[in-house]
């Protein structure tokens, strides 16, 4: 059974975060991969929130229990295709504007999304 064929017949979906941070352990950046796993099939702006919030608030608490005790995270840089249902949108932008004011540490919040048709169709490379 193909991959595509299990995650429709267990009605999941799995959101993936690339995660670059500075790891005060080692000294220098870091990337990990984060894999939100959940059955909401739409990909609702909640649930990219909830995935993305949580991440920070592991880095956050990561910080903290470094020796010495560092800051949480200030700026927050989020990346994603162009897909306006679930990103690029009225409901992801407030949520952004009240998560700055909310206190979480932040200053800034910047959000990038790749161009249209992004990894579609074929690709030609000129001889």
């Amino acid at each position: 059974m193909s991959q595509m064929k299990w995650f429709k017949k267990l009605s999941t979906v799995i959101l993936i975060i690339l995660a670059h941070y500075y790891d005060y352990l080692l000294g220098r950046r870091a990337c990990c991969a984060h894999f939100c796993i959940t059955d909401d099939l739409e990909k609702s702006n909640e649930m990219i929130t909830h995935c993305v919030d949580h991440v920070r608030e592991f880095y956050d608490l990561k910080n903290a229990a470094a020796t010495p005790v560092q800051p949480p995270n200030a700026h927050l840089f989020l990346g994603a295709d162009n897909a306006s249902s679930q990103a690029k949108n009225n409901y992801h932008f407030a949520w952004m504007v009240d998560y700055i004011e909310e206190d979480h540490g932040l200053q800034t919040i910047q959000q990038n999304f790749t161009a249209e048709q992004h990894g579609k169709g074929t690709f030609h490379v000129p001889i």
